[in-house]
């Protein structure tokens, strides 16, 4: 018998499969997606590897076939399905199979942490000390005497912590265990797998009309159209409690389902519900939790003890035996794109991972992304729309806005507008809670004029400048224009021109002075720390232990506190200014789900958005209410933006700039080969990380079949070109 194994090293070189001699008495254990550790390399060196496939011949010689030393577990870490699913990640993300696999793998498998290997003694107690007098006196087994020693005063230890305490135990310990003086056990540990933190009764909800279609919609289709299925409902329409009854019908089937949510911060909610509908059958897996709590949500899956499971992206990759629904919660997040390789697609992924299995794929948000919306026009995704709150959630609040012009005209040089600041005042008199929200890129600098407005944009592009503090000079990073740091508006001819930005601790320390009676908690990433972390904010602000919730992206979505009277979108333009492509899109979906948390109760709230740019047609359509899609639709059919236009962005990234520079162009001119439009090479918009310079470059088509190619041949030509040099390309557009 012989295996084919892919090496656990992320190497460009080895990214293929290596045979193996299976030693007869490994042969009943080695299956494919297990772990086994091989010899590797003229030093014949152990290497961990996974089996992708078994065998009964190799092609490989006999006198230089290597043979599998051990196989370290009793389970395979992976499925044929998940094999296949990264198998289909490699191609599609331009990665290699190990790092695939590394991603579908759970953290903590090396360790089995799922597992508790204890220490204990288990003769009668008042030997012991008769023990450790007699191996004292022998200086050949006094480290038997100090192992005793360390029981006595802990009692019952763990293995690890006895050994780290007492170095070079493992001939003493072997001792005593034969000599009947101590066991060594293992134990499996039930780790707390959801967050216990906002937990409440558990009510029978009576579904309206337009949820109880939703779902017999989705149960008629399902079994005869393999199709994803789109829920577009306003925020409170009920999406949760359709998603709970979807997965109701599929567990009464015996299937399995995985809900997604985009942020960490809406896993304890939504774990909440689901704990007190599903009970231990609902488990939570996030970056938060320990390996070991991570690790065991995942082995319980595979045992079959739970079957629903809720967390960000990774949880896609849970392996249930036979998966009924994935659903999407919030599919226009862009925290489903990975930023490291595989830099994966966590919706595209799921909708691969659903043809692979026959499940189904349900996404819901009260703003789709303009990818997804535009595939349901086409039909290739199913949609349904849900345009009313459900029973009791309240109703949609209006939108207000701040012309944060004409508060510069009247003098107003602070943050908040004279509206806001008034309405802060008047909810805190009516003891009503309030949310202020600023956009999590606000580092994200753009170049504006303080009187009029006027963001600095390229001419070709309508893209704003990204601003390069190095060469003082406004870039495009569409189109590679350059231009200069201007000294007055182009417009209006004022010399107000400033760098525009601000961030939640600026929000809160300005709150606090003007509001000081006011309960003032923040939430963003540095006041959020733990596995609880953001569900203890929450349940302080849900319980009405603050007056004021001040927060990033992490407070946009999800949640639904019945108190909160007003919603402030502080700088609705920053996201309308990063420079890409997708800007209106981001500013329509965060305006719109902010203002969804104000009117769940029976007061319908007030929204007030501060912005520069009142006119722009993201911020207009989100007070509306529609118009958004297929205008901005429209817009990208002109400019030739995906998803109307197939698209790729390739970074070049290095130690030396000089080289990166140089083979960007490289890069670009094979490109330009195969007639696709090719933008830059320029500088990213930040141009060096971590000291790695970072250039862009952006390739287009109208036709996919010839764009794939190009970025294809010339990513396999390049790579064994570029020595030390890394090539990522952006999953999000192409």
């Amino acid at each position: 018998m012989f295996a084919q194994v892919i090496l656990s090293i992320s190497h460009m070189d080895i990214d293929r499969v290596f045979d193996y001699a299976v030693p007869a008495e490994l042969e009943a254990v080695v299956k494919v997606g297990m772990r086994v550790r091989v010899p590797f390399g003229r030093g014949g060196s152990v290497s961990e590897g996974y089996v992708v496939n078994t065998m009964t011949s190799s092609d490989v010689p006999e006198d230089k076939m290597k043979s599998i030393l051990s196989v370290p577990d009793d389970f395979p870490v992976f499925s044929k399905t998940m094999l296949e699913l990264a198998q289909w990640m490699r191609q599609r993300y331009f990665a290699t199979l190990s790092k695939c696999l590394q991603t579908i793998i759970p953290g903590g498998i090396k360790d089995k942490t799922n597992y508790y290997v204890g220490v204990k003694y288990v003769r009668p107690s008042e030997r012991l000390f008769d023990f450790i007098g007699a191996y004292d006196n022998d200086k050949r087994k006094h480290k038997r005497a100090e192992i005793l020693n360390f029981i006595a005063a802990n009692g019952e230890v763990p293995l690890s912590e006895l050994k780290k305490n007492i170095s070079g135990c493992e001939y003493a310990l072997k001792a005593l265990k034969e000599a009947g003086c101590l066991e060594v056990y293992t134990k499996k540990v039930l780790a707390d797998t959801y967050c216990s933190i906002l937990q409440e009764e558990c009510v029978d909800i009576k579904l309206n009309s337009g949820q109880m279609r939703v779902i017999a919609e989705w149960e008629n289709e399902r079994s005869s159209l393999n199709r994803p299925l789109l829920i577009h409902g306003v925020t409170g329409s009920g999406k949760t409690e359709i998603y709970m009854q979807m997965i109701e019908k599929v567990l009464a089937e015996g299937k399995q389902a995985v809900v997604l949510v985009p942020e960490i911060s809406l896993t304890p909610l939504m774990t909440g519900r689901f704990i007190r509908r599903f009970g231990g059958r609902a488990a939570v897996s996030h970056s938060k939790m320990n390996y070991r709590e991570r690790f065991n949500c995942w082995k319980r899956a595979q045992d079959g003890e739970i079957s629903v499971v809720i967390g960000p992206r990774s949880a896609l990759f849970t392996p249930f035996a036979d998966l009924g629904i994935v659903i999407v919660d919030e599919e226009h997040e862009k925290s489903y794109i990975s930023e490291t390789s595989p830099a994966y697609d966590a919706v595209e992924t799921a909708e691969k991972l659903c043809t692979l299995t026959g499940a189904s794929l349900v996404m819901g948000t009260a703003t789709p992304s303009v990818k997804t919306y535009y595939r349901a026009q086409n039909g290739k995704v199913r949609y349904t729309k849900l345009e009313e709150r459900a029973n009791g959630s309240g109703k949609v609040p209006s939108i207000e806005i701040a012309d944060m012009r004409r508060e510069l005209e009247d003098g107003n040089k602070s943050m908040f507008s004279r509206s806001l600041y008034n309405a802060v005042k008047d909810t805190l008199d009516e003891k009503k809670q309030i949310m202020l929200f600023i956009n999590r890129r606000g580092y994200s600098t753009f170049v504006s004029c303080r009187s009029c407005g006027y963001v600095m944009k390229c001419s070709h592009c309508d893209v704003s400048y990204k601003y390069h503090a190095s060469s003082g000079k406004l870039v495009c990073h569409y189109c590679g224009e350059t231009v200069d740091r201007p000294e007055t508006c182009p417009v209006c001819g004022s010399k107000r021109i400033r760098y525009f930005g601000a961030g939640t601790q600026k929000i809160e320390d300005e709150i606090k002075k003007l509001f000081p009676q006011a309960r003032v908690i923040r939430m963003d990433a540095d006041t959020v720390s733990g596995k609880n972390g953001h569900a203890q904010i929450l349940s302080e602000f849900g319980s009405g232990k603050a007056d004021i919730l001040i927060g990033t992206q992490m407070i946009a979505k999800g949640h639904d506190f019945k108190n909160v009277a007003l919603v402030g979108v502080m700088a609705a333009d920053m996201s309308l200014n990063t420079g890409e492509y997708d800007g209106n899109e981001r500013t329509y979906q965060l305006i719109t789900q902010v203002a969804g948390r104000a009117g769940r109760g029976d007061d319908p709230g007030r929204v007030i958005v501060q912005t520069y740019t009142p006119d722009n047609p993201a911020i207009m359509a989100a007070v509306k209410g529609d118009g958004f899609y297929d205008d901005e639709l429209t817009y990208r059919r002109q400019m030739g933006y995906p998803p109307c236009m197939d698209c790729a962005q390739i970074e070049i990234t290095g130690l030396d700039e000089k080289k990166v520079i140089e083979n960007s162009h490289i890069t670009a001119d094979e490109l330009k080969k195969y007639g696709v439009d090719v933008l830059g090479p320029v500088p990213q918009y930040i141009s060096k990380i971590k000291d790695e310079y970072r250039w862009l470059i952006t390739v287009r088509s109208d036709n996919a079949d010839i764009l794939k190619t190009a970025v294809n041949d010339t990513y396999s030509k390049m790579r064994q070109n570029f020595e030390a040099l890394g090539i990522y390309i952006n999953p999000k557009i192409i």
